[in-house]
């Protein structure tokens, strides 16, 4: 289970920067007149030389943002490149479903295999309330001196 917990969280902290930015560019497409990205342009220098040469010393925003939601920006690598980040989300998701369905979690340690050690646990009493009593106990004690 240690290897499943493991392998999820890496492959989601991975395909979740890539979700990030597939987030962010769909919601800037989704606005591109909010935005007003047809009239915004990105220089060339930011950018790869291979990546759109026909348009000259800057590119439109709307065509930058479009390529980059879609995988296009990456030319020839493109679609390799988004059929590996659909691999590991689907990863990510079987690994999480596995988990939730063996009832673990990544914040979660695993109960005692003793039923012992688990009921021990599970009436044990949490320490913060122990230090209230305690001090309410010594409050208790204190006033009990004063007023002798």
């Amino acid at each position: 289970m240690r290897i499943v917990r493991r392998i999820h969280l890496y492959l989601g902290l991975t395909a979740a920067l890539y979700f990030m930015l597939i987030a962010a560019t769909g919601v800037a497409l989704n606005h591109r007149q909010l935005f007003r990205l047809e009239d915004r342009y990105v220089s060339r220098t930011w950018l790869s030389a291979s990546y759109r040469p026909q348009d000259g010393a800057e590119v439109r925003a709307d065509i930058l943002v479009g390529d980059l939601h879609s995988g296009l920006i990456f030319g020839r690598f493109g679609s390799p490149i988004m059929d590996v980040v659909a691999t590991v989300w689907f990863l990510s998701l079987l690994s999480g479903l596995s988990l939730a369905a063996l009832g673990r979690s990544l914040h979660k340690g695993s109960l005692p295999e003793n039923d012992a050690d688990r009921e021990l646990i599970q009436t044990s009493t949490d320490p913060r309330r122990e230090l209230q009593h305690s001090k309410e106990k010594a409050a208790s004690a204190r006033q009990y001196t004063l007023s002798a």
